[in-house]
């Protein structure tokens, strides 16, 4: 089950359409959502949030739109993610809402330590990163245990995140998620942009950049979704194969498109 799907208001992308928000006496269930609310759809990608005015009416307000971004392991998604960032795009990562939620003492370390062991704990007593991502890139069951312990953890931190930015005005946002479609988080996401970058290219990147053997890089990526088939389900696909396109020409083609 999606980490989302489990709680329409989790990571903010709960609908007053679909849910009612009262539970009290029956006049305010009566009246709220009303029928012409009811009406109104939201478009995949927008967040609404309820306010009460004056005539203690409900009323939504468009808060902001949430612009999907994701790709494969050394894809280059992080260069793209950096694009948005450098002209002032705010960006939800997912990664690192990940790291801070398997931190020493958190309720996601417990939980990782005590089904792996204390065999993956450095020194320090943080996760080793390295270790754990050995064991679950060649252990598919326990590849999908470690993303069913943290998917509360991470849901909950990306739609933190998420709020943390429409109370400071947000109106356009990247969630930068590399298991979006996974996670099911692209049917709340619109534009869908997919990083893609060809087999060879993304084999070669990713043993420079982790020093790892070719077998060991194609493990890797086989452990994740293929790309050709993310490319599918896009409405923007950027090809990184070339560095230097994506850097120039595709700027201004993601600028352009948003």
């Amino acid at each position: 089950m999606s980490p989302l799907s489990s709680n329409a208001r989790l990571g903010g992308c709960w609908d007053p359409c679909q849910e009612p928000f009262l539970h009290g006496s029956p006049r305010h269930a009566q009246s709220w959502p009303s029928p012409r609310w009811r009406k109104q759809q939201r478009s995949p990608g927008e967040f609404f949030f309820p306010i009460r005015t004056r005539d203690r009416r409900w009323r939504r307000v468009r808060a902001m739109r949430i612009v999907g971004l994701t790709g494969g392991i050394a894809s280059g998604k992080t260069t793209v993610s950096n694009l948005f960032k450098s002209h002032g795009v705010p960006v939800v990562d997912a990664d690192l809402v990940a790291r801070d939620v398997v931190r020493k003492g958190t309720g996601g370390w417990k939980k990782v330590v005590a089904a792996f062991g204390d065999d993956i704990l450095l020194e320090n007593g943080e996760i080793d990163r390295a270790c754990l991502g050995q064991i679950v890139f060649s252990d598919a069951t326990k590849r999908q245990l470690l993303n069913r312990l943290l998917a509360p953890y991470i849901s909950f931190g990306i739609f933190w995140e998420v709020v943390k930015l429409w109370i400071r005005g947000s109106k356009v946002i990247i969630l930068d998620v590399p298991l979006l479609f996974e996670a099911k988080m692209d049917q709340w996401t619109a534009p869908i942009i997919v990083v893609w970058v060809d087999p060879e290219t993304q084999v070669t990147r990713l043993m420079a950049r982790d020093d790892i053997s070719q077998e060991q890089a194609k493990n890797k990526i086989h452990a994740q979704t293929a790309l050709d088939w993310k490319k599918t389900k896009a409405h923007m696909v950027i090809d990184n194969s070339d560095v230097s396109e994506c850097s120039a020409g595709q700027d201004m083609n993601i600028r352009t498109n948003l």
